[in-house]
């Protein structure tokens, strides 16, 4: 990889929880070498649904600059400078009813305002970008959606999971859901559709996925993730970022 020349035309976008990170919020030391490596040579950015005071905190620990894409590409904020470069908000109106129904619900949730992400806030807060709730039971988070549908439906809710085996719904005013960084991205650095990698395991990765060419998903990613994927690599346990950086992208890049 040293000997690379720029390769600005060339770019990747890679997700956090199952594919970067571990257990614990741990990043192993091969895949942080291979990324702050690659992102010498070409431009590097996370995409994530956590909010951006995680991203920033990731950015930072992986030399990152540029954009960095946060609540499933519905914020996006500079990781130099810490400016946002965009982000689309919930009416005050309805994310505070949906506010009301997390605290009723006993279940876990957050709430990102005004780009700060407040865990099981107990108080009702303006300028919302997320709302995230979380159980180990997908059938709670069915009849919550099925309770409030006529608050949600006009935004777009995504249902995730974590490697710990907790459960999500994640709401946003971003239909497009990760592949609204995709387009962002594309067109921040003016790449080809050709040359943009993604490297992701989760189902609220699959919209990117769909659109990116050269998509790449994680040993232990969900099984829908991986035949919608062009590629498939080691898990995340076993370092498949690097993998994929050393044996798939470094390879096509040189090709």
């Amino acid at each position: 990889m040293q000997q690379l020349k720029n390769l600005n035309n060339y770019g990747l976008l890679v997700d956090l929880d199952g594919t970067i990170i571990q257990n614990n919020e741990f990043i192993s030391l091969n895949v942080k070498k291979s990324i702050k490596k690659l992102s010498i040579h070409m431009p590097v950015s996370i995409v994530t649904g956590r909010g951006p005071q995680d991203v920033l905190k990731f950015s930072k620990q992986l030399d990152l600059y540029g954009p960095q894409y946060c609540e499933n590409g519905t914020s996006v904020v500079d990781a130099t400078s810490k400016k946002f470069l965009d982000v689309s908000l919930i009416s005050d109106e309805i994310s505070s009813e949906i506010i009301k129904g997390f605290m009723n619900s006993n279940m876990e949730y957050l709430v990102v305002s005004n780009g700060k992400t407040y865990i099981n806030p107990n108080n009702i807060l303006k300028n919302v970008s997320s709302l995230v709730l979380s159980s180990k039971r997908q059938v709670e988070l069915n009849k919550f959606v099925k309770k409030y549908n006529n608050l949600i439906s006009e935004y777009h809710l995504e249902f995730s999971t974590d490697e710990n085996g907790n459960k999500f719904i994640n709401i946003h005013n971003n239909s497009l859901g990760k592949a609204k960084a995709y387009n962002h991205f594309k067109k921040f650095y003016n790449l080809s559709s050709n040359n943009i990698f993604f490297i992701g395991d989760g189902l609220n990765d699959l919209s990117i996925i769909l659109k990116c060419k050269n998509s790449i998903s994680m040993g232990n990613a969900e099984e829908e993730i991986k035949s919608k994927s062009k590629f498939i690599t080691d898990s995340v346990y076993e370092d498949g970022v690097s993998t994929a950086i050393e044996n798939i992208i470094l390879p096509l890049i040189k090709a």
